[in-house]
């Protein structure tokens, strides 16, 4: 097995033998447990969703979800708009000033992230990833971007928004996922990375189930 080669090949160079992120079904059907340890990684575990909850949010439990995207509805003059060569240089300009209202050049996760998302967004059609963006007063507020994962599943790599307009961040998930996703079965929104904020979030949205992860060790 390439894990075997690869765990023998950094113990006889001296180094830790730590294999991150890896995928449940692997564990459960590969894994030599006389040779390694599982060790649980929630704060890598992809929150995945039932893409008609997402475009709908049906009953209670959505019910402040609702309320929030109805608000911004009644509230804000805006349009929609799937994401194209233009939309990109626009996107890149509203990524441009969340970084700085975030002072991304200070925290190294976020210069990572922004270079990530600048890579996602001026590589989209090579990528061949599906966005949209939402547009008020002529500015993109809001944009996300993501792909097919398999033939049930969507995958979103970029979620962003202006976070001083309310019910904003609720209303380009809904529409993001109503116009690229109506016809997919689920919705990957990735993991939280153990942050709290950013797990309150997914967890309001109520996973259908986890995609566990976990770091093995050899024994």
């Amino acid at each position: 097995m390439a894990l075997d080669v690869l765990t023998e090949e950094l113990e006889r160079l001296g180094a830790e033998v730590l294999v991150c992120r890896v995928g449940e079904a692997f564990v459960k059907n590969f894994l030599d447990l006389d040779r390694y340890v599982a060790e649980p990684d929630p704060d890598n575990s992809d929150y995945v969703y039932l893409a008609e909850d997402l475009i709908h949010l049906p009953g209670r439990k959505y019910h402040r979800k609702k309320n929030h995207v109805n608000q911004f509805l009644k509230n804000v003059a805006f349009e929609y708009r799937p994401l194209d060569r233009e939309m990109v240089e626009c996107c890149l300009e509203m990524q441009e000033a969340w970084c700085q209202m975030k002072a991304c050049v200070e925290k190294p996760d976020l210069l990572a992230e922004d270079r990530a998302v600048y890579e996602a967004l001026t590589c989209f059609e090579d990528l061949e990833y599906e966005g949209g963006a939402i547009v008020i007063n002529d500015k993109v507020e809001a944009f996300s971007m993501g792909e097919m994962l398999n033939q049930d599943t969507a995958v979103i790599h970029v979620e962003k928004a202006n976070p001083d307009i309310p019910g904003l961040y609720a209303a380009i998930n809904q529409r993001f996922c109503q116009s690229a996703w109506s016809d997919v079965t689920y919705i990957n929104r990735e993991q939280d990375k153990g942050i709290a904020g950013l797990r309150k979030a997914k967890e309001s949205y109520h996973p259908h189930h986890m995609v566990n992860k976990y770091t093995l060790r050899p024994k």
